[in-house]
């Protein structure tokens, strides 16, 4: 029986939560007022939203599972699907706050390079990468895809059929670098 230490995984979720709330603090500091019209979903739709996010990720999960049997994928992807949306705790706390601010194009490329050079695993990289595309698949309304640096927004359904060939994509490669990193 191969045993996996699941060490590098908590790791990444604890780099990639911490990354999420500061790309949310740094764009409560670097928007403009007007472009602060974020708000937190009505209360009654978060669990079913959250269910969602869940499935999408754990699908995924289970594809990278298939083709690398490791159990930690199937931890980790679905945890970066529901841990991208920490970036509306200051909207929870009543904060005004631009949409989104950790959806971005910038925020991937950072947390992918983040979990590369200090989790040293790649198939860790393309996993988040996996679970924030799938995370932008699930997700409806607008998105901000170069905050922190603007906050010009783009309708996240135009970009769907993208966001989930790069998210089955990811999670492919994560699945084979996985495989490899387990031999």
């Amino acid at each position: 029986m191969i045993r996996y230490s699941f060490t590098p995984v908590i790791q990444t979720m604890v780099l990639y939560a911490s990354l999420v709330l500061l790309f949310a603090v740094v764009s409560l500091y670097a928007s403009p007022p007007a472009s602060q019209t974020g708000t937190l979903r009505a209360l009654p739709t978060i669990p079913s939203h959250v269910l969602e996010l869940v499935g999408g990720g754990v699908v995924l999960g289970l594809l990278v599972y298939a083709i690398s049997r490791r159990l930690d994928f199937v931890l980790l992807i679905p945890s970066v699907v529901v841990l991208t949306d920490l970036d509306h705790l200051p909207a929870a706390l009543g904060l005004a706050q631009p949409i989104r601010p950790a959806h971005s194009i910038i925020f991937i490329v950072t947390a992918f390079i983040l979990v590369a050079t200090i989790i040293k695993r790649l198939d860790l990289s393309f996993a988040v990468m996996s679970g924030f595309f799938i995370h932008l698949s699930i997700d409806t309304g607008q998105f901000p895809p170069f905050s922190p640096l603007s906050f010009q927004y783009y309708q996240l359904g135009s970009y769907l059929g993208i966001f989930v060939v790069l998210a089955v994509a990811s999670a492919l490669v994560a699945g084979y670098l996985g495989r490899r990193t387990s031999k």
